[in-house]
C-alpha cells in the first residue's frame, strides 16, 4: 500500500515539476484553458445571482382585467364569481367606472371630466393578484381569464419583471449550451497537448515498454500532468470571475437601480468551487486518458 501510494506521489510531483520546465507555453495553455471556462462560470454566476433577486421580490405581477363597456351588472357579477372560483388567483379587486374616474380626475387635478364628456368612457376593471410570478403560469392566467365573458382584455402589469425572467431563462440555457460545448473542447484541448506530451517522449516510453513496465506506470504521469493542468486553469478561471464580478458590479446596479431591483452579483460558494475543481479536473483527465489510449498503448518496446 505504502509502495503504491509513493508511486503515485512521485508521479504527482514529476508532473508538477514538468510544467514548469516550459513556462512560457505552460502559461499559453493554461490562459486559454481559464479564458473557456470562464465564460460559462460567468453566466452561471449571473443566472443564480437574479435569480436570488427574483426570489426575493415582493411585488407579485398584477393582471387588469377590463370589462366591455356595454357589461351591465349582472355580467360583473358573472364574471367576478368565476375570478373567485380560480384557484391561481391570490387577491381580487374591483373598481367599477364611477371610481376609476374619480380618480382619474384626481390624478388630473381634479378638473371637471363629467362635464366635458358624454359619458364614462371607462370600463369596469378587475385587478386580479396571482399566486405565483412564474411566467408559465401568468401567461396562462392571462390567457383564461381574458376568455371569460364580457372581458374586453387582460393586461399584465409588471412586465420588465417577465422580461427579467424571460432574460434569465434564456441565459440559463446559453450556460448549458456552452458548457456542453466548451467541455467538450476542454477534453480536445487536454487530448492534444497530452497527445504532444506522449510524442515528445516516444524513445523513452518505447525504452520503459522494453524494460517491462505496465500500462498503467507508463499512463500515469500524463493523467497527472493532465489533472495538474486543469486544477490550475481552473485556479485562473476563477479568479478571472473574481475580476469580473467586481469590476462590472458598478455597471450592473447602474443598470438595474432605476427599475427598483438591487442585483449583486454572488461569487461560488465552497461547495460550487470544489465541484467545479473536481469537474474540470476529470475533463481534463478524460482527455488524457483518451490520447493515451490512441497513442502510448500503440507504441512497440524498442528493441
Amino acid at each position: 500500500m505504502n509502495s503504491y501510494l509513493s508511486l503515485h506521489t512521485e508521479a504527482a510531483l514529476n508532473a508538477l515539476k514538468s510544467l514548469f520546465r516550459q513556462p512560457v507555453a505552460t502559461l499559453l495553455i493554461l490562459l486559454m484553458l481559464a479564458i473557456a471556462m470562464t465564460l460559462p462560470l460567468a453566466l452561471y454566476l449571473g443566472v443564480q445571482s437574479s435569480q436570488q433577486v427574483l426570489g426575493k421580490l415582493n411585488e407579485a405581477p398584477k393582471i387588469t382585467l377590463y370589462m366591455e363597456l356595454s357589461a351591465d351588472t349582472v355580467d360583473t357579477l358573472a364574471v367576478e364569481n368565476l375570478l373567485k372560483e380560480d384557484s391561481r388567483i391570490d387577491t381580487l379587486a374591483f373598481v367599477d367606472k364611477q371610481t376609476g374616474l374619480a380618480e382619474l380626475q384626481q390624478s388630473m387635478g381634479g378638473q371637471d371630466l363629467v362635464s366635458m364628456l358624454d359619458e364614462n368612457p371607462l370600463p369596469d376593471v378587475f385587478v386580479i393578484t396571482p399566486k405565483t410570478a412564474a411566467p408559465a403560469e401568468l401567461e396562462a392566467l392571462q390567457a383564461d381569464v381574458g376568455k371569460l365573458p364580457m372581458v374586453e382584455s387582460a393586461k399584465m402589469d409588471a412586465e420588465w419583471m417577465q422580461t427579467l425572467y424571460q432574460i434569465n431563462d434564456f441565459v440559463r440555457k446559453v450556460f448549458w449550451f456552452l458548457a456542453f460545448t466548451l467541455g467538450v473542447a476542454f477534453v480536445l484541448v487536454a487530448h492534444n497537448t497530452i497527445r504532444l506530451q506522449i510524442l515528445g517522449r516516444r524513445e523513452e516510453i518505447e525504452i520503459t515498454k522494453l524494460l517491462g513496465a505496465p500500462a498503467s506506470f507508463i499512463r500515469r504521469p500524463f493523467l497527472y500532468l493532465a489533472a495538474w493542468q486543469s486544477l490550475l486553469a481552473a485556479a485562473i478561471s476563477l479568479a478571472l470571475c473574481v475580476w469580473l464580478v467586481r469590476a462590472s458590479q458598478p455597471l450592473v446596479e447602474a443598470i438595474f437601480k432605476p427599475y427598483g431591483i438591487n442585483l449583486s452579483w454572488r461569487f461560488f460558494t465552497l461547495p460550487e468551487t470544489l465541484l467545479v475543481l473536481a469537474v474540470v479536473c476529470g475533463l481534463g483527465i478524460a482527455g488524457a486518458w483518451l490520447a493515451t489510449q490512441q497513442h502510448l498503448l500503440h507504441f512497440k518496446a524498442r528493441r
